[in-house]
């Protein structure tokens, strides 16, 4: 009988132990170990491109869709559109109340998900882009294969004006007095007081260069007056392959033969003292010479502001620098990918030495 017990026992036991074998291995496999992915790459601050192979793209509008998704979207059409080109530099102009700040982590995310070079990004939050559905606009600067600016390009800071109009007008001028036509002028960018018919708007913008990218928004929600400030860039035509690069004040054009470009990130200024834009423009100074290059070296300055004392310190600061007030461009805007700052400033500039002079006027001889 004891024997009987002896044997029972023992066989309950196995069968125990073979029960929390199995169930033991069931909860290994239902409990994988976490996979830990890398973090994305930060996004560069500074980035050199070859001056000649240079083009300008502006993503479509789009009408569904919350924020996350209209940037995955606008990036994919880049992507798509680029055909393996090398995007350096993106502009984001996000509306809505949709937080800007997920554009820098999903440009990130997708450019190290497809093995993309990462590019230079400014974010800036406008009050419109011309549709309610519509929460991002991205513009892009892209390196190529093919020369397609072989004398370099020319750099207009804002003009503004009182209308699109006149703000247009005032572009057709300094064309004019640079010796370049409307037909040179292959990106524009408009901020507007108000976008009431955004149709006629960029057919107007399209009419006056008629081979531009253009891209219009509205700069404010409650903007404080009826002004429009319009920035371009145009393609240096053969004929003045000799021009030197130097700015032209009564026309706020700056031009840029050099073999290279630098285009630099959107450092932001977190007060509106003069120590806080020297700190902003130190920051910049530190980013270009990465790359080899200056900040006296600038063809345009674009600051981005919440607030006029923060402009106000930017201006003051330049000189200290040694950059011309002639190419700085001051933008009131709605919001920027911080709620601490005041004022961001990005900056297109020249390799350190390849200017031959520098001087603030240069009368160009017209065209034959």
């Amino acid at each position: 009988m004891l024997t009987w017990l002896f044997r029972i026992s023992a066989l309950l036991s196995l069968l125990t132990i073979s029960t929390l074998t199995i169930l033991g291995g069931r909860k290994k496999q239902q409990e994988p170990k976490p996979q830990v992915l890398p973090l994305p790459k930060p996004l560069p601050m500074a980035l050199a491109a070859d001056t000649a192979s240079l083009s300008f793209r502006v993503t479509p509008l789009l009408r569904s869709g919350r924020l996350t998704s209209q940037i995955k979207e606008s990036l994919g059409y880049l992507v798509r559109e680029t055909h393996g080109e090398t995007i350096v530099k993106l502009r984001a102009f996000v509306a809505g109340a949709g937080d800007s700040r997920r554009v820098q982590e999903l440009v990130g995310e997708i450019f190290t998900e497809k093995r993309l070079p990462l590019p230079v990004l400014t974010i800036v939050q406008v009050g419109d882009l011309g549709d309610t559905a519509a929460a991002v606009v991205l513009e892009a600067v892209i390196s190529g294969k093919r020369s397609i600016n072989p004398a370099g390009l020319a750099f207009f800071a804002g003009q503004n004006g009182p209308s699109l109009e006149a703000a247009l007008s005032k572009l057709q001028n300094s064309l004019q007095t640079a010796s370049l036509s409307a037909a040179d002028v292959v990106s524009t960018t408009c901020f507007a007081a108000r976008l009431t018919d955004v149709d006629s708007m960029r057919k107007a913008i399209g009419a006056a260069f008629p081979h531009t990218t253009l891209n219009v928004v509205q700069a404010t929600r409650e903007p404080i007056d009826a002004s429009t400030t319009c920035e371009a860039v145009a393609r240096i035509p053969q004929e003045r392959a000799g021009a030197k690069r130097l700015p032209l004040v009564d026309s706020r054009v700056f031009f840029l033969t050099s073999p290279q470009t630098v285009f630099t990130g959107m450092q932001l200024s977190f007060g509106t003292y003069l120590d806080d834009a020297d700190s902003a423009l130190a920051r910049l100074q530190h980013d270009v010479t990465t790359v080899n290059a200056n900040l006296r070296e600038a063809a345009v300055i674009d600051a981005f502001t919440l607030s006029p004392a923060a402009a106000s310190a930017l201006r003051k600061t330049m000189p200290k620098f040694d950059v011309s007030q002639a190419i700085l461009t001051v933008q009131p805007v709605e919001g920027l990918p911080s709620l601490d700052a005041a004022m961001g400033v990005e900056v297109i500039l020249a390799p350190a030495g390849s200017a031959s002079a520098r001087v603030l006027r240069q009368e160009l001889p017209p065209l034959n």
